[in-house]
């Protein structure tokens, strides 16, 4: 017997079925992804114009034509390196705001909150 029965299945696929994701929550997803990634990159090209302009930070000559890879175009490493850490802290940002306007509530099988003082 054990688990296999019918009692169990029948159990299973309910709890299976209501867990499901609405495939438009994908889309959403992909969407935030693709809009990070252009807001990265428009990101990056206003930095670069701005910084070519304010002298915020000092840029090497090596890093906007790198030697190892004479065929790019100039900048595009750096742009690429600036898109990358906007999209990972405004990934970042957008998790905690999640977070913090939708906490995790525990469910009918989670262990309850330790209560202070008690190992």
């Amino acid at each position: 017997m054990g688990r296999d029965t019918w009692e169990f299945e029948s159990q299973e696929s309910r709890f299976k079925k209501g867990k499901r994701l609405n495939p438009l929550w994908r889309a959403v997803g992909c969407v935030v992804i693709i809009a990070l990634s252009v807001g990265g990159y428009l990101f990056a090209e206003w930095f670069l114009n701005q910084n070519a302009i304010n002298r915020w930070i000092p840029i090497p000559a090596e890093l906007v034509n790198p030697s190892f890879a004479p065929g790019l175009p100039a900048g595009i490493l750096i742009k690429g390196i600036f898109a990358l850490m906007f999209m990972f802290i405004s990934y970042a940002i957008l998790s905690v705001l999640y977070a913090v306007l939708f906490p995790i509530e525990p469910g009918e099988y989670d262990h309850p909150p330790l209560k202070p003082g008690q190992r």
